[in-house]
């Protein structure tokens, strides 16, 4: 049963303390600088966490534009890449690529690439960022599926 989206405005708070991203009652996130910055690769940097909030924000986006259209996601993989690089005094994000690896039942495919590409303009997140974000589908029928309709 899908729920209804609060009313807004909706507030967001997370806490850091003892290199620890805090959001009860969630799991504590073990967060520090990248080994680039000479940090350690044992915890979550906020590169990798910026990357991940758009990889999430997209799946979560699709899933409710899914859940609304009646399409059967079958699988959903993603892969996030972004490449920060010099700027004009600071390190910049110069690029924002998601990469989904979705499956669907056959016959379903140019509906679920449609959903994913309105989901990724409608992104929260992305829409947040100043780097353009790219997003590269790859919508398919699952072999079995495929082969029994």
């Amino acid at each position: 049963m899908a729920s209804k989206i609060a009313p807004f405005p909706h507030v967001y708070t997370v806490a850091l303390e003892d290199r620890q991203l805090l959001a009860p009652p969630r799991a504590p996130i073990a967060a520090g600088p990248p080994p680039q910055f000479g940090g350690s690769d044992a915890v979550w940097s906020p590169e990798e966490l910026l990357v991940a909030s758009a990889l999430e924000c997209l799946w979560t986006t699709f899933e409710a534009y899914a859940r609304h259209d009646q399409l059967e996601v079958v699988r959903f993989a993603g892969k996030g890449t972004a490449v920060l690089d010099r700027g004009p005094g600071i390190p910049v994000f110069t690029s924002l690529a998601l990469h989904v690896d979705l499956e669907v039942h056959a016959g379903d495919e140019a509906r679920a690439r449609a959903l994913l590409e309105t989901a990724e303009s409608k992104c929260i997140i992305s829409n947040v960022l100043k780097v353009r974000v790219t997003l590269d589908v790859s919508v398919h029928a699952g072999d079995a599926l495929a082969q029994s309709a």
